[in-house]
């Protein structure tokens, strides 16, 4: 299938979209079009909204440590994952818990969109 995404700002959060192949390349340019529409818009909440067709694999996923610090993604960050693929489920489970787990990040990971975009906007 390939990899798609977008990055739009909403007036109240940054909202990603990617859906294809998982990888660190695909990561990498989200992050990236994440980070830019972010300081555009001085706003640091992001909706992301997955329908991963293969799931990142486990050795990409550990990338993300030093992805975040060279994008210089904070707690002060705040990003609500839905992934709407429930096969991925378990990968994203895992690099949520990953990221948690080394305090590189304020997420939250959910199984629908609009479970995370209340989450994102609930503070």
């Amino acid at each position: 299938m390939g990899y798609e995404m977008s990055v739009t700002f909403t007036g109240d959060y940054v909202e990603a979209r990617s859906g294809g192949d998982k990888s660190d390349q695909t990561a990498m340019a989200l992050r990236t079009e994440i980070t830019r529409a972010c300081a555009e818009n001085h706003c640091y909440k992001v909706l992301g909204i997955g329908r991963s067709t293969t799931a990142m694999p486990i050795v990409d996923a550990v990338k993300h440590e030093q992805l975040f610090k060279d994008l210089a993604v904070t707690h002060d960050d705040k990003i609500a994952w839905g992934e709407l693929n429930e096969a991925a489920i378990d990968n994203v489970r895992f690099f949520e818990n990953f990221l948690l787990n080394r305090s590189l990040v304020n997420g939250m990971l959910f199984h629908d969109g609009e479970t995370a975009r209340q989450w994102l906007l609930s503070s």
